[in-house]
């Protein structure tokens, strides 16, 4: 077995792959493995679990049902739109009858595509245009979004209220309370900070991208400007129900019992994060954990092991930006509360998720 870098037309006579947007295929692309088979090779058997849904788009297999039944499954069959034997446990013996290509992705990451997909799909009236679509498309490709409940998605959406904005407008301002997160549907922004009497440019956002989450989730004013560099629109969604919606969705809190239990029963290496400044680090050191400063995180997030869930320590509002950066970044994370006992519910709970 050998796998490959995927070619994403080779899908485009599957299902769900033929009605995703190309946002959604470009975020997948690098979560699907290429499956390679001389002949002769077990793919999967009958009985075997498998969290991997499979794709023939090359050769072809023999299938075994229970009754020693064998079909001929060709990669050009009429049949062949759908993944194979896409069952939790499979039902059929699968052998490469000659060299196969096959492509694998995890089956609840497809299911979570498509649920967003149709849900957004939902919002749309017939004549919109692609604008409209590419936001959504956008905004749910990253990775912060896998945490939202997919029964939340439209809730979210029909919260958003569009802005028109123009070239030099300044959508928010550093310094200033901060009540909206921001989604670019259209046009194009810059992103600024202040550094002593001049302004310094930290980057450039294109539609489908967001900002103005931080102040919502620490409580504190804007940490940068946000400049229109040509005209467009933004969608905006409101402080409460960021909070409700979203806030509350992504970032996940656990005592320091459920902390203790996860540690002796998950698979996985749980690491401490402490987002203080150093020198409060260095005043009130927490055991075991890793020092990375809330204004750094953003910055070494790449650097961190994504195969690890995180725990954030420190205090209650840095802490919680802090989850949320992370968790923005794709990483498994959660708030330490400090104190508090957790019963045996949610102890259970906590050691499923991680």
């Amino acid at each position: 077995m050998s796998t490959t870098a995927a070619e994403m037309s080779r899908l485009e006579n599957f299902i769900p792959f033929d009605c995703l947007s190309e946002s959604h295929l470009q975020e997948i692309q690098g979560q699907i493995e290429v499956i390679k088979l001389a002949p002769g090779r077990l793919l999967f058997k009958r009985g075997q679990t498998s969290d991997k849904a499979y794709f023939l788009v090359e050769g072809s297999l023999d299938l075994t049902d229970a009754s020693f039944q064998v079909r001929h499954f060709t990669a050009d069959d009429d049949e062949n739109y759908l993944a194979l034997d896409n069952y939790p446990e499979h039902t059929i013996n699968a052998i490469s009858a000659e060299a196969t290509t096959l492509y694998a992705i995890d089956r609840n990451k497809l299911d979570l595509l498509m649920t967003w997909t149709q849900a957004a799909e939902s919002m749309l009236d017939e004549g919109d245009d692609e604008s409209e679509r590419d936001w959504m498309d956008a905004l749910l490709s990253s990775e912060l979004f896998a945490a939202v409940p997919p029964a939340m998605i439209h809730s979210l959406f029909v919260k958003f209220e569009e802005r028109e904005v123009q070239l030099g407008e300044t959508i928010v301002t550093e310094g200033e309370d901060g009540n909206t997160f921001f989604v670019i549907k259209q046009g194009k922004a810059m992103v600024s900070r202040s550094k002593g009497a001049k302004q310094e440019t930290l980057a450039a956002l294109s539609a489908g991208r967001f900002f103005g989450e931080d102040a919502l989730i620490s409580d504190s004013p804007r940490n940068a400007t946000v400049t229109m560099t040509s005209d467009g629109i933004v969608m905006c969604l409101g402080k409460k129900d960021f909070q409700s919606i979203l806030q509350d969705s992504v970032i996940r809190h656990l005592t320091e019992d459920e902390l203790d239990t996860m540690v002796l029963e998950a698979d996985t290496a749980c690491i401490l994060v402490d987002v203080r400044l150093p020198m409060e680090f260095r005043h009130d050191r927490t055991p075991g954990a890793r020092n990375i400063p809330l204004n750094e995180l953003r910055r070494e997030v790449h650097n961190l092991e994504k195969d690890f869930f995180y725990v954030v320590c420190g205090d209650g509002r840095r802490s919680e930006l802090g989850a949320y950066i992370l968790s923005e970044a794709g990483l498994n994370a959660y708030v330490l509360d400090r104190g508090k006992p957790a019963d045996a519910e949610q102890q259970n709970t906590m050691v499923e998720q991680a």
